[in-house]
């Protein structure tokens, strides 16, 4: 459940499935029938979510609404969408920060390198700076810590992670 909350696989569906609220309310798009595409599930992709909060205007909300058939988006609809987005990937973030912090903390180390991967993390504009934020206000100061892409691959890393952990069992017996 964890993932579903904070992966690039899902942070898209999410928005999209906030939208398809807004509209339901009469928030977004005047409360009108919004296009199938904005109702078909899996349609609004996280790629977007990176390309409309790199945009410091509202051209790449536009782009992203006609993609899906919303020719007549208002700036406001387009400033909630980003809003929306910009909602979505800062929880994201939060939540991968916290379980970061959490491993710092466990640790217990006055300096820790992290790990990390995942196309979130490697194309999202403002990913790294609101996750790096985050954890620095959930572990103390005299705490450093570095957070360093693993192109590895999660594959590669939990074997890794497996083998080390069986090296230290070993070497307590």
């Amino acid at each position: 459940m964890y993932e579903k909350m904070i992966s690039g696989m899902y942070m898209g569906e999410i928005v999209r499935l906030a939208m398809v609220r807004l509209v339901r309310e009469g928030l977004l798009f005047e409360g009108k029938n919004v296009s199938d595409l904005v109702l078909e599930p899996d349609r609004f992709f996280t790629k977007y979510i990176s390309e409309i909060e790199q945009d410091k205007g509202l051209n790449s909300a536009r782009l992203v609404l006609e993609e899906l058939g919303i020719l007549d988006a208002t700036d406001e609809d387009c400033e909630k969408v980003k809003c929306l987005c910009t909602v979505v990937s800062t929880r994201a973030a939060n939540l991968t920060a916290a379980g970061i912090a959490s491993l710092i903390l466990k640790v217990n180390r006055p300096y820790v390198t992290v790990g990390i991967d995942g196309s979130v993390y490697r194309f999202h504009p403002h990913f790294h700076d609101r996750l790096v934020d985050k954890i620095r206000e959930l572990i103390p100061e005299e705490i450093k810590f570095e957070i360093m892409l693993s192109e590895d691959g999660s594959g590669k890393g939990a074997a890794l992670v497996a083998a080390v952990a069986v090296r230290s069992k070993r070497e307590l017996v």
